[in-house]
């Protein structure tokens, strides 16, 4: 018969694993934003897109695969500099028992030079859901 004890530290080490893969899925979101703002949105998402991403574009656009996803942006990644600066922070991630699926949302902030050159800034809220793809979280909405 297994001890009290026994069974404390195996509950303990199930309580642990799913803030573990929280906190993963929060460090890959958190690197995104900063790649985002370093090289722009674009690029940064094509370094984590799943194969199967679906991208609402423009809100009323909905781009399925990153073959599609690569063809629309192109002239993005061409660009010297992005067309704008977009950062995020996750405000909630969580992550399904079986610990290959998740999601995050948060606040947004969108910062992109008008024709005069003043800098206007939006904030909203963002979602995202991601998949653990062969140890790796992948965005696969966006």
């Amino acid at each position: 018969m297994k001890s009290p004890l026994s069974l404390l530290v195996i509950l303990c080490m199930a309580c642990k694993t799913p803030q573990k893969l929280k906190n993963e899925l929060y460090q890959a979101e958190l690197a995104f934003s900063a790649s985002s703002a370093q090289k722009g949105f674009y690029a940064a998402m094509l370094d984590v897109a799943s194969e199967e991403i679906a991208l609402f574009d423009t809100g009323d656009t909905v781009i399925n695969g990153l073959p599609h996803i690569h063809k629309n942006i192109q002239k993005f990644l061409e660009s010297p500099t992005p067309p704008y600066t977009l950062t995020w922070k996750p405000e909630k991630v969580d992550v399904a028992r079986s610990g290959d699926l998740g999601y995050t949302y948060g606040w947004y902030t969108l910062s992109q030079n008008d024709s005069l050159g003043n800098i206007k800034i939006k904030k909203g809220l963002y979602s995202s859901i991601w998949k653990k793809i062969q140890r790796e979280w992948k965005l696969v909405l966006d």
